[in-house]
């Protein structure tokens, strides 16, 4: 095949891909998170510092941030972070077009993603492998509604899967350029999620075994010297060289101290008073996620509730958020490649068992990383069985799986976000919901609603940070425990989670039919 017809086959899905979360950007509203990435970076880009939420490095941000300050949006006059992104949203009344700027950021990570797996697949199993690989990527649901947002989800599985190719190839040939190529690769790992200090070891250390065991790998410590030292310098300049103590920043003592062993603890705060280290902010937002680990999160799973989660957590959400096609076909991958190239075999597992002991069990975004490796496998399979196939029926089956795929990812546009699978039934509420459903993101159409029906009054249970005064909804507080009249709005998030949602405060809607609903998020009820 000539190249350029393979190049400009690889072209169109991106495009394609990109488009369809182009088209996503002004149907829904700020989701829960949104805000805040936002104020963080538009703080960093114009120079008032890093403290506002150091949960979360920089990178992301920093692109969600920029179209806002090349329209010479007015710095926030709200000290709280979400208030903060909320003024830079909702400035020169423009807030659709603002949100909608914010989000092109993150569609750089959706192409370079895309482009990743292509890479990836195409460089150890060839062309048709590299595009059908690219074209599950995008098209799988969980992909396209987290490359639609202003959020730090999508960028540290580009990240990680781009240091994942850039280790395997520096284990080819260690030399100077690949080291500086690894390092910038880690660097950008490291800048888009502390997560991914947790899923690079874990993955570079299957690779690396398996690399080893079959006897085709090399090493250099000049090399891998040189790669640390560029990926300390960038990540450094991603925090603009800062340097200080920790006890200097507002919580940072306590962030450094507090999650640490007990044993250590005297050194962290030895540390923290004593010791200027270059990006404080770094080592506190790593503390303030461990600390976010320990105290865990509220969370619901198929009827419970748990402040420290559940070990099969993942493994569910994963299950019914996934394509049921695509999982056939990536078990069957990960079959194949187990004695071929089990290295992708492995990954998408470690991933996996890696996340399942965490107590933050609040969506499948935060197991995003294992889909680029997934896709590879599933795409392998595809190719195989097209391949060797020699009667009907299992071209026939490959037919029927890759159009159940596509046809029912399609159907889904826009409401990827709260998609599910057809094992979850009718009522994906009864499994999970906070960001995996509801997370905030169907206010433009609760607006357009209540215009149409022409409500003059509405009560509101909402899970999320817009400001439903501004989007002219005339909402007032439904109160648990209070069965009330009227038109009424509840979110899935809201009837779910919280402490009077825990204790059947609005259980007394169950007795009643949503007149309809709101996206895929909200109910809307007209009690008489």
């Amino acid at each position: 095949m000539p190249k350029a017809f393979g190049l400009a086959i690889y072209a169109t899905i991106i495009l394609i891909g990109a488009w369809r979360v182009a088209l996503t950007h002004r149907v829904f509203s700020e989701t829960l998170d949104e805000p805040v990435h936002i104020a963080c970076g538009y703080e960093w880009l114009t120079g008032r510092g890093y403290l506002t939420d150091p949960t979360h490095p920089p990178l992301e941000r920093i692109l969600s941030a920029a179209p806002l300050v090349l329209m010479r949006i007015p710095p926030p006059t709200q000290t709280d972070f979400v208030g903060k992104g909320n003024d830079l949203l909702y400035a020169n009344d423009r807030y659709e077009k603002n949100l909608a700027r914010a989000r092109m950021g993150n569609l750089f990570f959706f192409i370079a993603g895309m482009i990743a797996v292509a890479a990836w697949a195409h460089r150890l199993f060839g062309f048709a492998v590299g595009a059908v690989a690219t074209a599950l990527f995008a098209t799988l649901p969980p992909i396209l509604a987290h490359a639609g947002l202003a959020t730090t989800d999508l960028a540290v599985a580009t990240t990680l899967t781009v240091s994942l190719i850039a280790l395997d190839f520096w284990l080819d040939a260690p030399t100077m350029r690949r080291g500086v190529l690894l390092g910038i690769a880690i660097a950008l790992g490291v800048l888009s999620k502390f997560s991914f200090l947790l899923f690079f070891p874990v993955t570079a250390l299957v690779l690396i075994v398996v690399r080893i065991a079959r006897r085709n790998a090399s090493f250099s410590a000049k090399s891998l010297a040189l790669a640390a030292v560029i990926a300390f310098l960038l990540v450094w300049a991603g925090y603009r060289f800062s340097f200080g103590r920790l006890d200097a920043i507002p919580m940072g003592k306590f962030y450094l101290e507090t999650p640490a062993p007990r044993p250590l603890r005297p050194l962290a705060k030895w540390i923290a008073e004593k010791v200027p280290l270059p990006m404080p902010e770094l080592f506190m937002g790593i503390g303030a996620v461990k600390m976010h680990d320990i105290d865990g999160h509220l969370a619901y799973l198929l009827g419970h509730y748990s402040q420290r989660g559940w070990w099969y957590y993942f493994p569910v959400v994963f299950f019914y958020k996934t394509p049921l096609p695509f999982l056939i076909l990536a078990v069957w991958g990960i079959a194949l490649l187990l004695r071929r190239r089990p290295e992708i075999a492995w990954i998408p597992i470690a991933l996996m068992l890696c996340v399942m002991p965490s107590s933050i069990n609040i969506g499948i975004r935060h197991l995003l990383p294992i889909y680029p490796p997934l896709c590879i496998a599933a795409a392998f399979a595809t190719v195989t069985i097209a391949r060797q196939s020699r009667d009907l029926f299992p071209r026939a089956a490959l037919a029927a799986l890759l159009g159940w795929l596509v046809i029912g990812t399609t159907l889904a546009h826009p409401d990827y976000l709260a998609w599910f699978n057809e094992a979850a039934g009718e009522h994906p509420e009864e499994i999970v919901v906070d960001s995996n459903l509801d997370w905030g993101q169907d206010v433009l159409r609760l607006e357009r609603t209540v215009r149409e029906q022409n409500i003059d009054r509405l009560l509101v249970v909402y899970n999320g940070n817009a400001d439903l005064g501004r989007h002219r909804i005339p909402a007032a507080g439904l109160a648990p425990f209070s069965p009330a009249k009227g038109w009424i709005a509840a979110s899935e998030t809201s009837l779910k989670i919280g402490e009077q949602a825990r204790n059947g405060g609005y259980r007394w809607l169950d007795q009643y039919r949503p007149v309809r609903r709101i996206g895929k998020s909200i109910r809307l009820y007209y009690i008489r």
